[in-house]
């Protein structure tokens, strides 16, 4: 009885000991998990670029858009998303080839939101010219694309393109890299014009 006292007391004082020698170290059974090394903040991801690629199309129209070819702009840009795979989340379309919009070009441009949008994609134009913008803001298409969706950049378009997807909008190396690119250039023919 006497001996198993004593051990009590012995492991009592063991447990209820708060203060450690220097030489004393504590050990645990499980192995530590070895820490991730951390990524060279300047290096490029490039899975991060490609993704963004995939959810974010940035197009330049290559020529004008006028009376003549306005109704092909749906049709070239039906094909340009039936080749993207997976679909997008939003299209830059850049329109600093055309300076003034007239009523054509803005139905084109509505028609084309609504196609757009009843595929869940965002459209965001790029209209750098002050008086096409403010026109443009004015008639039906523009305020049925809204405000928030016309930019005066690409670059402007395309950070409020990312900053419209979900999640956190981190900018990293690979994005910048992505948003420095020139956009695809996208040519809608004159239908009106003889082959």
């Amino acid at each position: 009885m006497r001996m198993v006292h004593s051990l009590f007391l012995r492991r009592r004082l063991v447990f209820t000991n708060p203060v450690m020698s220097p030489g004393m170290m504590a050990v645990s059974s499980r192995p530590r998990a070895a820490k991730p090394r951390s990524a060279n903040p300047r290096a490029t991801d490039p899975r991060a670029a490609s993704q963004l690629a995939r959810q974010i199309i940035c197009l330049r129209v290559e020529h004008e858009l006028c009376e003549g070819n306005a109704d092909a702009l749906a049709e070239v840009m039906d094909a340009r998303m039936r080749a993207a795979i997976p679909l997008p989340c939003s299209v830059v379309l850049d329109l600093s080839a055309t300076p003034a919009l007239d009523d054509c070009v803005s139905a084109a441009l509505q028609s084309l939101h609504q196609l757009l949008a009843g595929s869940l994609v965002h459209l965001w134009l790029v209209l750098p010219g002050v008086q096409a913008r403010a026109a443009f803001l004015s008639c039906c298409a523009g305020e049925a694309i809204g405000p928030d969706s016309i930019h005066t950049s690409v670059r402007t378009a395309m950070l409020a393109a990312y900053a419209n997807l979900p999640g956190a909008a981190l900018v990293t190396s690979a994005h910048r890299e992505f948003l420095a690119q020139p956009p695809e250039l996208l040519a809608v023919p004159d239908w009106s014009s003889p082959p």
